[in-house]
């Protein structure tokens, strides 16, 4: 490969004008970027502590031992800030409404789900995210639209189009250093191959949109071996590296990878490859708003920095503290074990001294040729008192267990810790974890808007397909869009009634309330529910996407779930709905609780009953008297309406009676819901 002076530069003037200018932000994001990883406690030390990894030829004592709190306080906390996924909501704002922000509440999370088809879930993402921002100060993804074909054996079909979140690698990230935010320019390093640069586009639906690829191939192939472009070139994988593993990105002949960077402007997306001088792609910014598509998070800012700071870095030298004590500790027992031995060579046959189970020593006389040298014991009798010392110091900078807000005494013994203390280190850690959920929220809050801008932009751009069909599921779902009618079909309920109350004379509809047409001609509701009532399919249309929302993320739902703590919630609910008083009350505002809906919740919190709608069934219909009374009750007391006020024929001993009767009952038959 020429030399980066040697480089030609192939295309228009322009192009190798665009070439010019990316290759300078590349040049200034390389080398901070470099400075980052090489750095004391930079990435690479992060990544050493975070893998418990202990550098042989440095270090001073014979025993290796490494306390592994840092692998431990990074994934407790990110197993408690990311347990599940989000219950985050859109509300409307200008030309939104409450019906569309449901509507695109449940696309979002319909996406969410199926973006697991691309080889990762979401909530791994994040979670990946998390972590990375905890070791590296800042985590970077970026959010694209991704429309990909893949071969089904006999023809190339669409496997996914819709947005999507791919996590950056810390080491290939090149941002702009020079502001503590993203700001003018952002650029990613990927490698890929020839085949994936045709096959996939991150814009819309349509062919790829990257040029120059037989350029590129020339370049290939004159490189020595055929090979791709390597990796170990710009850095170590410290991952690979402390496991005693190879890099071997870059040795496939067949299939070669290319090193190439994204640059991504407010008005434009600029694709090069650094090493063989081409522009492959250089279009106009997707996003019709000029923005960035990148999500960076970071939990502990600092000021006129990018990156902020890591939870390894501060307590780094505990850390190596912690490890220095074991290892010692550990080497004063083995010498007490094995101590040195003081020996007279010449009387003492230096073959049979071993310290094994009966073992003899020969030699001429017996307790003065060998002698044991005596050691200080008194590194070993405080090694307690100094590891607690150092333990509860390293702990306390993590936010696990802090004094100052804290009773609790890391010198006393762990066993008398009192409840008062456990809950007041319980608290200190949940207030450092709230100050993490603000920005974490902030971060799935830009995705979310993200996903929804594209949404907007692409769903339906370009494309011969009108509906986009999203499968829900849930009981409070399905309800919500069986209470708004989108399932019903006519005739229902209320058009029957009008109808033989005569307030309507227009001839009774048939189909669907709120219609939808697909591509193949079919008419469906806009909500079809399933039998079970569990489910169902929401058809969305471009109108529906469209509209200014603001979402509001639900952090606390992503942590890890406490069933005790749902059920002893779910309990007292109960308790105060139960309180005579209390339904007295709710009586008087002329309405009841849903006791049924609030048992189910319980029933099925405890994920031992799955479907608990078994345990209840209807009534048997009530036998209606004389005088339109059922069981003794008139029917004007019922619900608090009287029939005859409300335009439906009376309910007395006439032929209208039968008539409302029949009308009401067919309704129900032809709209259960």
């Amino acid at each position: 490969m020429a030399d980066a002076k040697e480089l030609i530069i192939s295309g228009t003037p322009q192009e190798q004008q665009r070439f010019t200018e990316c290759m300078g932000h590349y040049t200034i994001a390389k080398q901070d970027l470099q400075q980052r990883i090489q750095r004391k406690n930079g990435f690479d030390d992060a990544d050493k502590m975070f893998a418990s990894y202990i550098d042989e030829d440095n270090w001073p004592y014979k025993a290796m031992m490494f306390d592994p709190r840092p692998y431990t306080v990074i994934l407790e906390k990110s197993a408690r800030l990311v347990g599940r996924k989000p219950k985050g909501r859109l509300v409307p704002r200008e030309n939104g409404d409450t019906l569309g922000a449901y509507v695109n509440n449940e696309l979002l999370s319909f996406q969410w789900d199926d973006n697991s088809r691309l080889g990762e879930t979401m909530l791994s993402k994040w979670i990946m995210m998390d972590m990375n921002a905890r070791k590296y100060g800042s985590s970077f993804a970026i959010c694209p639209w991704r429309w990909e074909k893949r071969d089904n054996g006999e023809e190339r079909k669409v496997f996914y189009d819709g947005p999507d979140m791919k996590v950056c690698s810390s080491r290939d990230v090149l941002a702009n250093p020079s502001y503590s935010f993203i700001n003018k320019w952002f650029q990613y390093r990927e490698y890929v191959t020839l085949e994936e640069l045709k096959k996939v586009n991150d814009t819309a639906k349509g062919n790829p949109l990257y040029k120059n690829l037989s350029q590129l191939r020339q370049s290939l192939k004159t490189q020595q071996e055929a090979k791709g472009d390597k990796r170990a070139t710009n850095y170590v994988n410290q991952n690979k590296s402390i496991r005693g593993l190879s890099d071997t990105m870059g040795d496939d002949v067949v299939f070669p990878p290319i090193e190439i960077i994204t640059e991504y402007r407010p008005d434009r997306w600029i694709t090069f490859a650094p090493k063989h001088g081409v522009i492959i792609r250089d279009i106009p910014n997707p996003y019709k708003h000029g923005e960035i598509p990148v999500i960076h998070l970071k939990y502990y800012p600092l000021p006129d920095d990018l990156y902020g700071v890591s939870e390894l870095e501060p307590v780094a030298k505990q850390i190596k503290g912690i490890n220095c004590l074991f290892s010692q500790y550990i080497d004063n027992v083995t010498i007490d074990l094995y101590p040195p031995l003081m020996i007279n060579p010449v009387n003492v046959r230096m073959h049979t001294i071993e310290f094994t189970p009966e073992a003899k020593w020969l030699m001429n006389n017996p307790g003065v040729d060998v002698q044991r040298l005596e050691t200080s014991t008194t590194a070993t009798n405080n090694f307690q008192s100094a590891y607690t010392l150092m333990v509860g110091s390293l702990m306390s900078a993590l936010g696990e267990s802090s004094q100052q807000m804290s009773g609790t005494n890391p010198f006393q013994d762990q066993g008398r810790v009192t409840a008062t203390e456990i809950k007041d280190t319980a608290f200190t850690r949940n207030v450092r974890d709230n100050m993490n959920q603000i920005f974490l929220s902030d971060a799935i809050k830009k995705q979310t808007m993200f996903w929804h801008s594209m949404n907007q932009e692409f769903m339906f751009k370009g494309k011969t397909d009108k509906v986009k069909v999203v499968r829900i599921v849930g009981r409070d779902s399905v309800n919500f869009f069986n209470s708004k009618g989108l399932s019903d079909i006519r005739p229902t309920e209320e058009d029957i009634l009008q109808q033989m109350s005569g307030q309507s004379t227009e001839p009774i509809l048939e189909g669907p309330v709120f219609p939808v047409e697909l591509d193949n001609g079919d008419v469906k509701p806009k909500f079809e529910p399933d039998q079970l009532g569990e489910g169902g399919n929401l058809y969305v249309e471009e109108g529906d996407v469209n509209g200014f929302y603001d979402y509001i993320p639900d952090i606390e739902s992503m942590e890890a779930p406490s069933n005790e703590d749902v059920e002893a919630k779910l309990t007292a609910i109960l308790g105060t709905l139960t309180n005579p008083a209390v339904t007295q009350m709710i009586a008087a505002e002329g309405k009841k609780p849903k006791v049924v809906d609030l048992l189910v919740k319980m029933f099925e919190a405890t994920k031992v009953i799955k479907d608990a709608d078994s345990f209840f069934e209807d009534l048997p219909p009530q036998n209606q008297g004389i005088g339109g009374e059922i069981n003794g009750q008139n029917r004007t007391n019922q619900g608090g309406v009287n029939p005859t006020e409300a335009g439906i024929p009376g309910q007395g001993n006439s032929a209208n009676q039968g008539m409302a009767g029949g009308a009401e009952a067919l309704a129900r038959v032809q709209n259960p819901q």
